[in-house]
């Protein structure tokens, strides 16, 4: 009989694309959001709550809060566990470009933007095989059969 000890390699691509996914959807909410809704002429006087939102002194650029960027490096953290807990599973050339991908998201190699940011989710799901799951949902997974 066969004994694994782990989780297999599909769960682990699992593990990474669902965390990188978490990123995305942080990163997507501070992409140009609208700006907060006026105060009701009757309502509170305190201030909208805006913290969610910085920008750069240079250009205006948008970058995470002090908030947003503390979740984004728990994600990313996420994904460093991933790596060092399997690095078996990762070709070296793929674990070294993956760990450099993760230090420009979080930063670690200069400021960037939301934008960039995205771009660089985006470059990670072009480059990576593993970042397309192998296979899909069955379309009668998700939609019930009609008699």
């Amino acid at each position: 009989a066969f004994f694994q000890i782990g989780k297999s390699k599909e769960e682990i691509y699992a593990s990474f694309r669902q965390t990188i996914l978490d990123i995305e959807r942080l990163i997507v909410m501070r992409d140009n959001p609208p700006p907060p809704p006026s105060p009701l002429p009757w309502g509170s006087t305190k201030p909208a709550d805006t913290n969610h939102i910085s920008y750069c002194s240079k250009g205006g650029l948008q970058t995470l809060s002090a908030d947003d960027l503390g979740m984004l490096l728990l994600h990313i953290h996420e994904c460093r566990n991933i790596l060092w807990q399997s690095p078996h599973r990762f070709p070296p050339d793929i674990l070294r470009n993956l760990s450099e991908d993760l230090a420009e998201l979080a930063g670690e190699r200069g400021p960037v933007s939301v934008r960039q940011q995205l771009q660089i989710i985006s470059r990670m799901t072009r480059t990576y095989p593993f970042m397309k799951p192998k296979y899909g949902i069955p379309f009668n997974m998700i939609m019930p059969k009609w008699n």
